[in-house]
């Protein structure tokens, strides 16, 4: 008796809560309209006063405070991600920056870039990290996105030598954790007949595939975006890439984060010509040359030590211009403009034939998408 009186209200209450679902999203559509129309105003406010129409500092202050108010039902990386889009779509009615990433298009780099940026800016792909500083550096984009490390291969050594090369600085970072899903346009993962994506993906999940794919073939091409793009023409296809690759190319999610290790972390930064603000939470990065004295390095990060600054970072890469000189790259915790960071850095400057600021910004979470 019970179980059919619960079926009869089963679709009463179903259209209720449409409903009451309905109803909501008109209000939040009403908030965001009043919401864009105040930044129009910002916008304007902006451009009287000279002032640049991102702010890394402030932005991520205020998804750190909206993460903040996460609760049941509403994770903080959910926060994040939705208004890292509403801010987006802010700035789209200030400015619309232009972004360089390094190519393809639909590959973890651009996945990163949208992160950083949302979907509502301009995206410019590039044939290099090198082409991506130069992009910058002409102010043919007014933002760079670039890996720097990976925490299983290690640092992207280019990118830390186009640091020395290029006069830009570092604005944002963000740790990207690298997740592969296995696309395709089929319905099902029975009816794939081989699979495309490149190598090191195919690599990544090795266990997975070995597991639920041992017969089907793998073809090794040039990047995961490739492997999507011969996937959404071929139905009996499967690609192993990221979600943006899916969505790109139309492609169904057959099975999600099929890697085999579920720590692997790309870091991202960006690059520009603006200096970010303090938020309190924050690093700076730095490189410089030594004198050749003895104890040179433990007098220039004794600095560091003596004004309990931490080193999260340090690197040595050897100089392209000169025989056997070595850069080294630094990441400390804390903002160029606070007072200890800023005299340990004079102090530094000190023992350095030179040392180059690269940029002070919000420190990154780890992020699961």
């Amino acid at each position: 008796m019970e179980r059919g009186k619960g079926s009869k209200r089963g679709p009463q209450n179903l259209e209720s809560c449409q409903g009451e679902i309905k109803q909501i999203d008109g209000k939040i559509i009403s908030l965001l309209t009043k919401r864009q129309a105040v930044s129009v105003e910002i916008g304007k406010l902006k451009r009287e006063l000279g002032i640049e129409t991102l702010d890394q500092a402030t932005e991520q202050a205020i998804l750190h405070r909206l993460a903040a108010k996460a609760h049941d039902g509403l994770s903080p990386e959910a926060i994040r991600t939705i208004f890292s889009e509403i801010l987006s779509a802010a700035r789209s009615v200030q400015k619309t920056p232009v972004v360089a990433f390094l190519g393809p298009e639909a590959t973890f780099s651009h996945e990163a870039a949208v992160s950083f940026f949302g979907h509502s800016s301009t995206y410019r792909v590039a044939e290099s990290i090198e082409q991506v500083f130069s992009l910058v550096e002409e102010d043919l984009c007014q933002y760079g996105v670039v890996p720097v490390e990976n925490s299983y291969e290690g640092s992207v050594r280019n990118t830390l030598d186009l640091f020395y090369q290029y006069d830009l600085k570092i604005s944002a970072e963000r740790f990207s954790r690298i997740r592969q899903h296995l696309l395709s346009k089929a319905s099902h993962i029975n009816k794939i007949e081989r699979l495309y994506s490149h190598p090191m993906a195919i690599a990544q999940c090795r266990v997975w595939l070995n597991t639920h794919l041992a017969t089907t073939p793998a073809e090794e091409v040039a990047s995961t975006a490739l492997a999507a793009k011969m996937a959404s023409n071929d139905p009996a296809a499967g690609a192993i890439g990221c979600r943006l690759a899916g969505e790109t190319f139309n492609l169904n999610i057959l099975e999600q984060s099929i890697e085999d290790t579920p720590d692997n972390y790309t870091r991202f930064l960006v690059i520009g010509k603006q200096i970010s603000g303090s938020t309190g939470r924050d690093k700076t990065s730095l490189l410089f040359l030594l004198n050749h004295r003895p104890g040179a390095l433990h007098k220039a990060l004794g600095a560091l030590a003596r004004r309990n600054i931490n080193l999260t970072r340090l690197e040595s890469r050897p100089m392209k211009t000169r025989n056997w000189e070595y850069l080294f790259f630094v990441d400390v915790e804390g903002h160029e403009q606070e007072d200890q960071v800023s005299n340990a850095l004079m102090e530094m400057e000190e023992h350095c034939v030179f040392l180059k600021r690269l940029g002070s910004y919000p420190s990154g979470n780890e992020s699961g998408d």
